[in-house]
């Protein structure tokens, strides 16, 4: 829609005048037109445009213009020919023109052709006096400030009235409007030649022209813009205006630097951007060609469709503001468009150097493109944040300045402080201030007017993770001012104006440092109560013997009597506790001089430099022993603690080592345990520690002859009543090379205190099935073997193992094997110890209950033994013929057995008496020099094959009770 397109011709609509009639033919004497003529075409203009109603003004007006045409002179032949002053020009005559000079038109004089005089102008020429009577008497007036008005016979211009309506125009007004014309002038808007009317007359100038006059735009027929500057002044005498357009350039400003608008046009298109305009005055919507593809590229119909069109929104709320009284504004808002499209809307009012609102302005810019892209960085950003706030190690961003720009959560943890506290800080402030660079200086080279001060961890390096570099320890202060030891990984990255930040990542290494600390300590500090341990104080008394006083040194072990009823009653945990509670009561009130240690679980040791500064080594050992004898409370519960103590002393003469003097001390202390049942305390005499010595040596002579097959078995054979061998039983002895037979009651304790008992169990139990799965036949059955066991027992983990392949490797049947287990190691047997051995009754092996009735279980247990025989212990089988309580109990364990379907077997018949007692209760075998003493193999082998031993005259012996 044009601007145009309002307006109609307004003489149309009078039905005066004819828009195409002819001029009339002129005077051939003076070639003007006649007086009654002219006021005639006058008075029809005059009721064209005003009606019929003739004012004042209008009336001066037209006889000014009728006076002025009546007295005008006529033009010397020669100006005629040449300029044609007020010729029609072509196409003012009718056809057969005969080349006399046609009649003027009085309605076509223009107001637009003054010549400036002394010019000589190709153009018509108008007489001053019709001059003046259209702007007065007098030189034309300059229109206000700004460039002089170029002459106004070639400059477009129009005469209007008081109520801005258009009177006149010229031809080069109608030209710059886009109001075709035929080439000929003058040219009347009000009667067109040949029907080509400009359609301006009666049309306001407001509707024409819109803007300020400084910087206005003329409206184009095809709603083109062309931009102006309007000159004004009022004609004298009349309530008429005279109205110059001066043309100004599109962009004066950019005229050097554009090149061709279509270079505008083709970049707009690749920014998928295109621009609108809305002319206030006229209501015109104007969109640029690059809008118009943009919309057809996205499928938009602009218009609506029948509704409102794409701006619509925009124009009207920026209209609301303008009637609410805002002069300006603007407005932004996204369209959503199928398919994640977007356009972006913007749009504002455009006003004039003084104000006034000229027109709106808008941009519609496709950002699909850049809201994809966005998104994308959003969700990047996002991750990262996301990635830094799980990350455990502490991250910081620091400028150039060496000021903490972010951090994350993990920095804000590590230092335990806030961001907003961070944020901002100098890096300086992170760490300890005893630890700072002292060569640190203002680095005036990365931080230009500074002078940044940067703790020495902190290094301008090249940008890049190839440049970045690593601390090793670097401590850092936290939010309580306590240290945290930090492992720093520093780099450089770009910032985005072209500056760049430090990245650094902190990794707390306290629990590696303190973890590195007890490894460097481990060999010579007690992990649990930081006391010197035992490697530390054989150090300290080989210092010492060292020295000039090295006769008057002192060492004292003390071990914790019955310690392990605190571990199994209230845990190790309080165990623990305990012991730090008591080695610090050690340092605390042991003498000066005396150095307190730990050797192992709760075992310590009291070093003393000179035991005469403390009343002698006999004071010293009962000092420690009272420290050591104390009440501590444990978890809330009194725990009484004793020790048994061991003294040893260096003698001034001899070689002592410090490894020799710990071992007296200790051996002492061993003996005063087996002495004394608590709180006992010894001394190191040569005695002990030649019994300690020896068993020293005996341990590991016994731990070689396990490994080299050193020991042999002698057999005990087990007989029914009537002499039968039923079984025998294994019974390790030791042939000493050096030290001739020893005896199991002097190595069966070495071999418990060195952990060996597993071993010899082991080896017997090899050696007992080999020989056993040889042995001789009578009657066509084998007696079984009986192996003791006190090291392998069914609660360990490879108990059934260890059994099942001794019988596999030997080939003895498995009902030829007899276990006998102690009855302190049947008693609460964990689930898994009791389905191996009932895997193993399965089988065909049975389990028999040695020493029952000596250890900690009632008679009523022996139902809950998983145990098929009872041995009825020596120590009721010695006096069951004369002492009625040894014959009570053996009848009762008797009587239990048979009816629970168990055998028993009685230990240590030595008498006939005995043997006719037990055998009058019931005893359904037997064992004892009676029948035979502990045999070697070959022996055994002669008895086998005889298959009886002799036994007792079946007269019986009469029973306790009876007598």
């Amino acid at each position: 829609m044009t601007a145009g397109g309002h307006v109609e011709e307004l003489g149309h609509h009078s039905g005066e005048g004819s828009a195409g009639e002819q001029v009339a033919e002129a005077n051939e004497t003076d070639g003007l037109i006649t007086d009654a003529v002219a006021q005639g075409d006058l008075l029809r203009s005059r009721q064209a445009v005003f009606g019929r109603e003739v004012q004042p003004q209008t009336a001066l007006y037209l006889s000014r213009l009728a006076r002025a045409v009546a007295n005008a002179q006529p033009q010397p032949e020669g100006e005629r020919a040449a300029g044609g002053a007020t010729d029609g020009g072509p196409g003012a005559g009718g056809p057969g023109d005969d080349g006399a000079e046609p009649a003027t038109d009085p309605c076509a004089i223009q107001v637009a052709e003054l010549v400036e005089p002394g010019t000589d102008s190709s153009g018509p020429r108008v007489l001053p006096a019709l001059r003046d009577a259209v702007f007065g008497i007098g030189p034309v007036p300059p229109a206000g400030p700004g460039p002089e008005i170029v002459p106004l016979p070639s400059a477009p211009a129009l005469v209007c009235d008081r109520s801005q309506r258009i009177l006149r125009v010229n031809a080069a007004l109608l030209k710059l409007a886009g109001r075709g014309t035929d080439g000929s002038w003058p040219f009347d808007t009000a009667r067109s030649v040949n029907g080509q009317g400009g359609g301006l007359f009666g049309m306001r100038l407001p509707q024409l022209v819109v803007g300020p006059d400084v910087d206005a735009r003329l409206v184009r027929p095809d709603g083109g813009l062309v931009r102006v500057r309007v000159v004004r002044w009022e004609l004298p005498g009349s309530e008429l205006s005279a109205v110059v357009l001066i043309e100004l350039d599109p962009c004066p400003d950019l005229d050097a630097r554009v090149v061709d608008p279509r270079w505008t046009a083709e970049l707009e298109r690749l920014a998928r951007v295109g621009t609108w305009t809305f002319e206030l005055a006229t209501s015109t919507l104007h969109r640029s060609e690059t809008l118009e593809e943009l919309y057809r590229s996205l499928g938009i119909d602009p218009d609506g469709a029948g509704s409102a069109p794409v701006e619509g929104e925009q124009v009207a709320l920026l209209c609301r503001g303008l009637r609410s009284g805002a002069r300006d504004g603007d407005h932004h808002f996204d369209l959503q468009l199928p398919g994640n499209r977007m356009l972006s809307c913007w749009a504002e009012v455009e006003c004039a150097k003084d104000g006034t609102p000229v027109r709106l302005v808008g941009v519609v810019h496709d950002v699909s493109a850049e809201r994809v892209a966005r998104r994308r960085v959003e969700l990047s950003g996002q991750r990262f944040s996301d990635l830094m706030a799980i990350v455990p190690a502490g991250v910081a961003l620091v400028d150039s300045t060496g000021r903490i720009v972010d951090a994350n959560t993990g920095m804000c943890r590590l230092l335990d402080t806030s961001l907003e506290r961070l944020r901002g800080a100098p890096s300086t402030s992170l760490s300890v201030d005893e630890l700072l660079d002292p060569d640190a200086r203002p680095l005036e080279a990365t931080c230009p007017g500074d002078g940044a001060m940067l703790p020495g961890w902190l290094r301008p390096v090249p940008p890049g993770a190839r440049h970045a570099y690593r601390v090793g320890a670097v401590p850092l202060r936290r939010g309580d001012d306590t240290t945290v030891w930090c492992e720093v990984s520093v780099s450089v990255t770009s910032a985005d104006d072209d500056g760049w930040f430090w990245l650094v990542a902190c990794t707390d290494i306290s629990e590696r440092r303190r973890a590195a600390e007890v490894l460097r300590s481990a060999g010579t500090v007690d992990e649990l109560t930081r006391l010197p341990n035992r490697a530390a104080c054989l150090e300290l008394v080989d210092r010492l013997l060292a020295g000039a006083s090295r006769y008057r040194v002192a060492v004292v072990c003390g071990d914790l009597d019955d310690f392990a009823r605190v571990n199994s009653s209230l845990g190790h945990e309080a165990g623990d506790d305990l012991l730090v509670t008591l080695a610090a009561r050690l340092q605390r009130e042991l003498p000066v001089g005396c150095t307190a240690g730990r050797l192992s679980g709760d075992e310590f040791v009291v070093i003393c430099a000179d035991h005469t500064e403390v009343g002698g080594p006999d004071l010293l050992a009962r000092v420690v022993a009272d420290l050591l004898r104390t009440t501590i409370t444990v978890h809330g519960r009194p725990v009484q603690l004793t020790a048994s103590v061991g003294l040893a002393t260096s003698v001034p003469t001899g070689d002592v080592r410090a490894a020799d003097l710990l071992r007296f001390a200790e051996a002492a202390m061993h003996d005063a345990k087996r002495r004394q049942s608590r709180g006992g305390i010894g001394m190191a005499t040569d005695g002990i520690v030649s019994s300690a010595t020896q068993a020293l040596e005996l341990e590991a002579e016994l731990r070689a002859a396990i490994a080299g097959d050193a020991l042999v078995l002698e057999y005990q054979p087990v007989v029914g009543p009537d002499g039968t061998v039923l079984s025998a039983e294994a019974l390790v002895r030791w042939p000493h090379p050096d030290r001739g037979l020893i005896s199991p009651a002097d190595f069966l304790p070495v071999a418990q205190r060195s952990g060996l008992l597993r071993e010899l169990d082991l080896w017997v139990l090899r050696t007992a099935a080999r020989e056993a799965a040889g042995w001789p036949e009578y009657r066509g059955r084998k007696p079984a073997i009986a192996v003791n066991l006190a090291g392998l027992l069914p609660g360990d983990v490879d108990f059934l193992s260890a059994v099942s392949d001794t019988v596999a490797e030997t080939g003895l049947a498995w009902d030829r094997l007899v276990l006998e287990l102690v009855e302190t190691s049947l008693v609460a047997l964990p689930p898994h110890a009791l389905a191996a051995m009932a895997e193993l009754v399965e089988r065909g092996l049975r389990f028999a209950v040695d020493d029952f009735g000596t250890g900690y279980s009632s008679l009523a247990r022996l139902k809950e033994l998983p145990a098929q025989t009872v041995k009825v212990d020596r120590a009721f089988v010695t006096g069951i013929a004369d002492d009625p309580a040894d014959f009570a109990v053996a009848r009762a364990v008797v009587d239990m057995a048979r009816a629970m379907g168990r055998t028993t077997v009685a230990e240590g018949v030595e008498t006939a008496d005995q043997f006719h007692v037990l055998r009058g209760i019931g005893v359904d075998a037997y064992q004892g020099w009676l029948f035979s003493r502990p045999l070697p193999a070959l022996r055994l082998r002669d008895v086998l094959s005889r298959g009886r031993l002799p036994t007792p005259a079946s007269t019986p012996a009469s029973t306790p009770a009876a007598t």
